[in-house]
């Protein structure tokens, strides 16, 4: 069947960059949204939502140095609760993974027309080409691709921080051009569960661990590190951006438009935010790509899918998962209604939820049954950490789902759909061909030792 052991090649300082990566692009892509939830208000909302995103972080990082297998979440839901419920996990994961890319290749796509002149159909002919692209990209070792991660996200960073401090200090900015609460408590309220969707990318590192060449006891890092910054982007961006121009003014551009940096007197500022904005999309795209090869790989592994997900070509990446990850996501690009950003942004938090709150119980449960599993770090007050992720993952669930239209749901029913006939072929093949579709469950006592 050919190799089958990814290669360690990630060190923690990449593996931040790859989830920090995943998480930000947002900011540049959907300001026009945040805005429409919390208004200014929305620092408040990230902030209140960060904390109680490390609950689940810590949780994310006892479970993954415990657990250090591609497929991440897959795997120990089907520890916890079996092998049907591991298929659950790994069909949501996909759906949160799989729809991101096509809007994120479009958000690259869509601020070209401020540096070039580009027509809206030929953003959508760049938006597929991108993906095609990342595509041939995937193919090599990860180590390559980490490194041009790096370079993308660490110098985003410094762009966007260093682009906010002048907002802040241009003489233009003004603390009481920032409208706090124009929705009252319960805009910032319903922020804290709708924001959920701009932290999905801390969930990505699972997925990458089984590839890290640094101690399964510092992972801890890799997820609050990666947190960490993104909170750092997310308020300078909310604050730089709001005490400069107007709540209307973002509502009617957002804040890749170049003219952002007019207001300063620095329109060479706003070009370089609109390029940085362009390869935060990069380092999203990348991230969210891997992550979705690697839950195929995991649900390969434990046959929920074909085991031919799990071979790999010469470079350490998994050849089928990558051409399925492009296919759909190409799909989704060609066949995706124009308003498809709202279709994703009503039900992305949703799934999240659902699946946050699946991770939380199989914590508490692998816990209780599996106590004599290594883990390299254990997360501290693991009671409480339960309480406040069980609590946080239904208001998630609660918020979200009051925000989704008939549209969405029916866009959601028919994926869950989807996934039924799924189940039931890999049900059929279970019955024909049980030596390939036998139900696996990996862990420390089934696992097969990992080359190098």
């Amino acid at each position: 069947m050919g190799d089958t052991n990814l290669k360690k090649s990630l060190s923690l300082p990449s593996m931040i960059a790859i989830a920090a990566g995943g998480m930000i692009a947002g900011w540049m892509v959907e300001i026009k949204q945040w805005f429409a939830i919390a208004g200014g208000g929305a620092v408040i909302s990230f902030l209140l939502c960060a904390l109680m995103v490390l609950p689940l972080c810590l949780i994310y990082s006892e479970m993954t140095a415990m657990l250090p297998y591609a497929g991440g979440e897959v795997i120990w839901v089907t520890n916890a609760f079996g092998w049907h419920s591991g298929f659950v996990t790994f069909w949501l994961l996909l759906l949160m993974y799989i729809m991101a890319m096509p809007t994120v290749s479009m958000g690259i796509a869509s601020m070209l027309p401020y540096l070039l002149p580009v027509t809206s159909g030929q953003m959508k002919v760049l938006a597929a080409v991108i993906l095609i692209l990342w595509y041939f990209l995937t193919n090599f070792e990860l180590k390559t691709l980490a490194k041009l991660q790096n370079v993308f996200f660490w110098g985003t960073l410094i762009v966007s921080v260093t682009a906010d401090v002048i907002f802040i200090f241009s003489g233009k900015w003004s603390f009481s051009n920032i409208d706090w609460f124009p929705f009252g408590f319960s805009g910032c309220a319903a922020g804290v569960g709708l924001l959920i969707m701009k932290f999905i990318g801390f969930d990505l590192i699972p997925q990458m661990a089984e590839e890290s060449n640094f101690p399964q006891k510092d992972l801890w890092k890799a997820f609050v590190g990666s947190l960490g910054f993104t909170v750092l982007v997310y308020a300078l961006a909310v604050i730089g951006v709001g005490g400069v121009v107007s709540m209307e003014w973002v509502a009617e551009t957002d804040i890749v438009d170049p003219r952002v940096a007019d207001v300063v007197g620095m329109h060479w500022l706003g070009v370089a935010i609109v390029v940085m904005g362009m390869l935060t999309c990069i380092t999203t795209l990348s991230a969210f790509w891997l992550s979705a090869a690697r839950t195929l790989y995991g649900a390969g592994q434990q046959h929920q899918m074909t085991a031919r997900l799990v071979k790999l070509n010469k470079h350490g990446q998994p050849t089928l998962a990558n051409i399925v990850v492009g296919l759909l996501s190409l799909y989704f690009m060609v066949f995706a209604p124009e308003d498809w950003l709202n279709y994703v942004y009503a039900f992305y938090g949703l799934v999240a939820g659902l699946l946050y709150l699946l991770v939380v119980l199989s914590f508490m449960k692998l816990r209780k049954t599996r106590p004599q599993w290594e883990r390299p770090y254990q997360a501290p007050a693991g009671m409480v950490l339960t309480v406040i992720g069980v609590i946080f993952c239904l208001w998630v669930i609660w918020t979200n789902g009051n925000a989704m239209d008939g549209a969405s749901w029916m866009i959601f029913l028919i994926y869950l759909v989807a996934g039924v006939l799924v189940w039931g072929y890999a049900m059929l093949q279970q019955k024909k061909n049980p030596k390939d579709w036998a139900p696996v469950v990996i862990n420390p006592d089934t696992a097969k030792p990992k080359k190098n």
